[in-house]
């Protein structure tokens, strides 16, 4: 019997071809879309960059660090930028003979968390850039938008100053998108606050660094929760203020009675507690709603008491 053997038209050949080059074309053109995308997405902080400031000329070619590598250009310290939802970072060095100046915008996940990276360190000269900026000993300090700008004379004193203030004036000035302060620091009372010493965070790792509590994580901070904490001269009472907030008032009431029993070792029966702890100092404690109000370093508890009353009252 004679073998049968299976024949394509050449209709049908051509258009199978067709529809190969096609389907193929076609992934082709996605996958130079994909990476056009990851590409389009990259930061260009070039428009923000000056070629020269006053005598300083960029020396070479910017340095780019991500979430991945940023931990080979801060060594040690890359942890409390991440916990600000980092996104990335330009270093550019500006030199003018022997003095160098060196710039580093880094670029956060919102305008909040640029605030909250600025906010951990206020020291320094109130410079008019933008609603906040310091110097201090050749270190300019400011944000805007989701960037958080540093420039520094290497050197470490003041024989730049002219020339960086000029250079951060620039780059704001580069940045054309509004800012916008986190809305919680506005729950801070005004009376007593002392300046420049208010921090806006979300994670226990920045609380840990502004004030230490515990390895554990005590008050349930997480992703969805934000904090600002003040430091207060009342008279002759000094204490920090911590107010937490919460997604919902089962996770503030959770965090509270979690705080209390681990740390102040006491079984809350009601919304606040002020309880004496080492140094004859005193803790206070109030729930409301979705709030948490803390206070901390006070040794006058009717003081602390009438303090979290006012807040209530807030």
């Amino acid at each position: 019997m004679e073998n049968l053997k299976v024949r394509t038209p050449k209709s049908l050949r051509k258009l199978l071809l067709s529809s190969f080059l096609f389907n193929f074309f076609e992934a082709f053109l996605l996958i130079l879309f994909y990476h056009g995308v990851i590409m389009a997405t990259q930061p260009d902080f070039t428009p923000f960059l000056p070629q020269k400031i006053k005598d300083f000329l960029k020396s070479e070619k910017p340095r780019l660090f991500d979430r991945k590598n940023l931990y080979d250009y801060l060594d040690g310290g890359a942890e409390l930028y991440l916990a600000y939802d980092f996104q990335s970072l330009l270093v550019q060095e500006y030199k003018a003979g022997e003095r160098s100046i060196t710039v580093e915008i880094y670029s956060m996940g919102t305008c909040q968390d640029a605030f909250g990276l600025y906010s951990l360190d206020q020291e320094g000269e109130n410079i008019q850039i933008g609603d906040k900026a310091n110097y201090g000993s050749g270190l300019l300090k400011f944000w805007k938008f989701k960037y958080f700008v540093r420039i520094t004379d290497m050197s470490g004193n003041d024989q730049s100053k002219e020339a960086i203030l000029e250079l951060g004036k620039n780059i704001f000035q580069k940045i054309y998108l509004e800012t916008k302060l986190p809305e919680l620091l506005s729950r801070l009372p005004a009376d007593g606050l002392v300046p420049n010493s208010e921090k806006f965070f979300h994670k226990q790792i920045i609380l840990n660094n502004l004030y230490f509590l515990s390895t554990e994580n005590l008050l349930n901070f997480n992703e969805s929760t934000s904090a600002v904490m003040g430091d207060y001269l009342l008279g002759k009472m000094s204490l920090k203020l911590l107010l937490i907030f919460y997604p919902d008032t089962s996770s503030a009431k959770s965090a509270f009675v979690n705080f209390c029993t681990k740390y102040l070792k006491v079984k809350p029966s009601g919304n606040r507690i002020i309880q004496k702890v080492e140094e004859g100092k005193f803790v206070g404690v109030e729930l409301d709603k979705n709030y948490l109000w803390l206070t901390f370093e006070s040794k006058d508890e009717k003081a602390t008491r009438a303090f979290l009353r006012n807040l209530n009252k807030r």
